[in-house]
This record gives structure tokens, sequence and C-alpha cells, in this order.
């Protein structure tokens, strides 16, 4: 027996929306129950390759006036560099005046014009463009009113003014994603949004050219609970204080600790990877802070963040990577770091810093190496550390086992002035 058949209508439309719409026309020849079920899937995604593309175009046409869902949760579009501008416009029309909610363009290096009506949309939620060059996007008359996520994934405009228009165009905004490459078209990209809470920036270093100064960032929008910054290449960035900042992720080649002036202060769990110059003056205190993750490559800046992190609780060392979705990991690759073995002036100072005395509950290291400066510091720690609980150390994978039993006998020997810390060794 068909014990797919037996499920409930709803939970069919839910699983035909999650494959190729061309695939889930196909399941119409299974029964007759099955005959026009495609027609009220309300997610439709369709891949337009470069063969063809006529009679993909055609196809296209004929399920989207096909399609009777009341309502058209959602249309992702794969388009060939060869698809038809006109195409496009019509069935980006025909998915506004069924209430589309989500819309995505994916168009590999290519122009993509958009009809104007979508810069009006009532009903779009979330706009994904991915991999395209945006034109004749209007500077005025941009609205819309529901919109709560923009994921702009490598894809440029042809000025920073462009940019300024879209998003003063997005009153309700909460999500902004931003991938881009150096070579990039957009100089400064200027986020102005009140209403925004989540922001990531990736900038992918492409080629060898020189950034010039005009190159970067200027943030503003205070109500944000969640940054991330990833930058290969370095650039200015401008920000207002976030007083409602819970999380923060922060990767840049040189750490000018003046660009984070008091911004960051507010966070609870912070990571960085910020080389130096350091400017103590610049740190400010992060008095809510509990969790902190430590790039290997950042040692430096480890005693001067203790000083100003008075309840934290949990300190992770780890090799910096940014906390984007696996859909941005597939397009960049992996971060790659230089790896500091300096850090020894914060750990001789007499004065012990106060978060090791009253919170800090757990130390752990991922990647551990077993060099001098790391000894030293996971020493540091299980010595001045009076509240600790555990400290866990993971080593790298690639060394063997008589190393690994070598560090571990090593820091089990270190002195603890906590009786309740427990030593992991992975």
């Amino acid at each position: 027996m068909d014990r797919i058949s037996l499920l409930p209508e709803d939970l069919i439309l839910k699983i035909l929306s999650s494959v190729p719409t061309k695939f889930s026309v196909t399941t119409s020849l299974l029964s007759k129950r099955w005959c026009y079920l495609w027609k009220h899937v309300p997610k439709l995604l369709f891949y337009l390759g470069h063969s063809d593309s006529q009679r993909a175009s055609r196809l296209v046409h004929t399920f989207l006036l096909l399609n009777k869902a009341p309502v058209l949760e959602s249309m992702h579009l794969s388009l060939g560099q060869n698809g038809s501008s006109i195409d496009i416009d019509t069935w980006t029309r025909v998915a506004i005046s069924r209430s589309v909610r989500n819309l995505l363009y994916f168009r590999f290096s290519a122009t993509l014009r958009l009809p104007r009506s979508l810069y009006t949309c009532e009903t779009l939620v979330t706009l994904t463009l991915i991999a395209a060059i945006i034109v004749d996007v209007p500077l005025t008359n941009i609205c819309f009113p529901s919109l709560k996520a923009l994921i702009l994934l490598f894809v440029d405009f042809l000025s920073d003014e462009i940019v300024s228009s879209l998003l003063c165009g997005c009153p309700v905004l909460t999500e902004l994603n931003v991938s881009r490459f150096s070579n990039a078209r957009v100089k400064t990209f200027t986020v102005f949004v009140p209403s925004l809470q989540c922001l990531t920036i990736i900038d992918i270093k492409k080629g060898s050219q020189a950034q010039g100064d005009d190159v970067g960032f200027v943030i503003k929008a205070p109500s944000l609970n969640s940054l991330t910054i990833y930058s290969e290449f370095s650039w200015f960035c401008s920000l207002v204080k976030m007083p409602y900042l819970v999380k923060a992720n922060v990767k840049l080649p040189h750490g000018d600790s003046k660009k984070f002036k008091g911004c960051l202060t507010s966070a609870k769990h912070l990571s960085l990877c910020l080389q130096p110059p350091l400017d103590p003056s610049h740190i400010g205190v992060f008095d809510q802070l509990v969790s902190l993750n430590l790039c290997t490559c950042s040692l430096d800046w480890c005693g001067l963040i203790l000083r100003h992190t008075p309840k934290l609780r949990v300190l992770r060392f780890v090799l910096f990577r940014a906390n984007v979705s696996p859909k941005i990991v597939n397009i960049i690759k992996k971060c790659r770091m230089s790896y500091g073995d300096s850090i020894t002036q914060w750990e001789q100072t007499s004065h012990v810093p106060q978060c090791l005395i009253s919170s800090l509950k757990t130390v752990e290291w991922i990647d551990y190496q077993g060099r001098e400066s790391e000894k030293k510091t996971v020493m540091y720690f299980l010595k001045n550390s009076t509240q600790l609980k555990k400290v866990s150390i993971r080593s790298l994978a690639s060394i063997n086992l008589n190393e690994k039993h070598k560090m571990l006998l090593e820091l089990a020997s270190a002195q603890r002035i906590s009786s309740e810390c427990r030593l992991l060794f992975t």
C-alpha cells in the first residue's frame, strides 16, 4: 500500500514544497489523488540552466498560472546568464499579485533587472539576492512595509546611494545579511536602519588590488542585538553605541580598537579576532559579558579584555571562524590566519583580574598544540582562578598520542587554586 498517500494533504504539500517544482509536477502521475496536488503547493523552486532557456521559461510561466495556492509563500528563481529580463519581470509580477512572502533570485555574475513593482511590494517578508549585479534600482519611492529579512550574498549595486535608498525603504527590517567581495562597486556600505536587530557582514578579499580609504561600512543600528563582522582585508568601520547588543562576533585583520570604542560593551556573548595595535582607553568595560571566545592569534588581547570583564564565566580559545550559515560557508574559503606565539606580558602582572577571583567557571581551548605560550596561559588560569570548575583542552587532531600524553601530564601536574576544578583533555 502507498503509505505516503495516507498522509494528511497539508503534510504532503509541505513535502512537495521542499523539492524543485518540476519534480513536484511529476507526482501527478502517481494516482488520481496526486493529479492536482502539485497545483496547490505554496512554494515554487525553479532552476533554469543555460540550455533550452525558451522551453524552461514557458514551463515556469505555465506553472505560475496553474498554481492555485491561496497565498504564494515563496518563489525561488535560479537563473541562467541568458535568462530574459522580460520573463523575470513577468514572473515577479505574477508572484506579487499572489501576495508572495519570500523571494529569492540567484543569477551568477550577470545583471539582474527587477520590476519597479517589486520595490513597493506590500507582502514581501524576505528578499534574497545572490551573485548578481542589480541594475535599474529606483532611488526614490522604495517601500517594503513588511520586509523583515534582506539577504545580499555577493550582490553588487552600481553606487553607494542605491544601497542607502534600498535600506531606507525597509522601515521594519530586523535582519540584514551582507556578503561581498573586495572589488565591489559599492565602497561605503551605509546601514542606517533603526529597526535592525541582526546584522551579518562578510567581506572576502578577491585579487591583490589595494583598498582605498573609502572602503568600509557605516553602521547606525542602535537596536542591534546580534552583530557579526568578518573581513579578510582592512577597511574603515563607523559604529554607534548598541545598548541592546547581546551577541557580537568580530574578525578583522588589523584590530584597531578605536573602531569599536564603547560600541560592544553591552554584549553578553563575544567572539573576537583582533590583532594589535591595542589601546586600553578604547576598550570600555564589558560589565554584562559572561562568555568570551578569543582567537588564538589574538592572545595579546587576553589580559586586556580580562581586566574589563568583571562577570565573565566562560572563556574559550579557538581558531576563529565566522558564525555564518552553511550557505555562505560553501561559497567562501575557510579563514586562514597566522598563529601567534607571543603571550607573556599580561600573565606576569601581580594584579589578578577580578573575573578570575569571582566569576570564571570554565576555560576551554580548541586545537591546543602544547606551545610554551599556550601551556603558560592554561597554567595561569589553573593557578589564579578561584571559582574555576572545568578546564577543557581539545588537542589538535594531527598531534600523535605520545605528544598528547606528555601535554596531559604537564597540565595535570600544574597547581590548581580551586579544589573543584576538573581537567578534561582530549
